[in-house]
């Protein structure tokens, strides 16, 4: 008895079979990929969706492409994620939003993952001498004290603060105007900076009043040719205490002035927020380490 032989046919004739089977759908059908048929709908599911899943989506297929690479789909996007970037468009109108939004979030992405190395000054190694004189040239303070000797803002900005004790009670008259000097010390007298030079300002009889004595902070000379303005500004805050003062609340003002209250800082004044220490530190070893540091 002799079986039928029956020829198998290929995978790819299968898929080919049963496409040649499958209904088409006209353009009027709602489930068509044709753009025009669906717009208002797309639109509406559009708003709806993240960037990353718009450009996903494009990729689908060439119907989906024409639809999700719209300007009426990447405009909005553009304009409230990267204004500025979509202003460039004045321009040359012929840049896409689509590719405008793709240029400024590549480089967005770039900057986010630029982490800054940590400094290679160590706290540790600064010495801090402020000298504040009055208007007749008398010296008023002489601190010298080593970082970690002054008290450090526990909020990781770089701000420290200090209580003194004059020699002799001072008169109000005679410390109404102040000249005040900020330099830092790299650890065995190996670099100074001077962070302030002769800041003359008003003294202040209420303990830690704000920006009395502030001065910008020169840039590193790897900078200075580019940019010709810093944001930072060094900022000394000194304040004086009658002698007779027995707490905060309670000051008796007899003219006379014993002890004061010392704070140093660095401020941004682009972001108007007190630098961080690690900032602070990059900042400084510019001025205070080898260039190869």
């Amino acid at each position: 008895m002799f079986l039928p032989k029956f020829k198998r046919s290929s995978t790819r004739e299968n898929i080919q079979h049963h496409s040649a089977k499958r209904p088409k759908l006209s353009e009027n059908n709602l489930v068509s990929h044709s753009p025009s048929s669906s717009w208002e709908l797309l639109l509406l599911v559009a708003q709806y969706l993240d960037p990353k899943t718009i450009a996903a989506a494009s990729c689908v297929s060439k119907s989906w492409s024409g639809s999700f690479s719209s300007e009426d789909v990447w405009r909005p996007l553009c304009s409230a994620h990267y204004p500025s970037v979509y202003n460039l468009r004045q321009i040359d109108p012929a840049v896409s939003c689509r590719r405008l939004y793709g240029i400024a979030s590549t480089a967005a992405s770039k900057i986010r993952l630029q982490k800054s190395a940590k400094p290679h000054l160590p706290l540790n190694d600064l010495l801090f001498v402020v000298t504040a004189e009055t208007g007749e040239s008398s010296t008023l303070l002489t601190l010298s004290k080593p970082c970690n000797e002054l008290q450090v803002d526990p909020s990781g900005i770089f701000k420290f603060s200090a209580d003194i004790d004059f020699e002799s009670s001072l008169e109000k008259e005679s410390i109404r105007d102040i000249k005040v000097t900020w330099n830092v010390v790299l650890k065995g007298w190996k670099a100074i900076f001077n962070m302030m030079e002769s800041c003359t300002g008003k003294a202040s009889f209420v303990p830690e009043a704000e920006d009395l004595f502030c001065k910008e902070v020169p840039l590193p000379g790897c900078c200075s040719e580019m940019v010709t303005a810093s944001s930072l500004v060094a900022e000394i805050k000194l304040g004086f205490r009658s002698e007779n003062c027995i707490g905060e609340e309670d000051v008796k003002d007899d003219g006379k002035f014993k002890r004061g209250k010392l704070s140093l800082a660095i401020m941004n004044t682009k972001h108007w927020r007190y630098l961080s220490m690690d900032d602070a530190l990059r900042h400084l070893q510019h001025f205070l380490l080898p260039c190869h540091a």
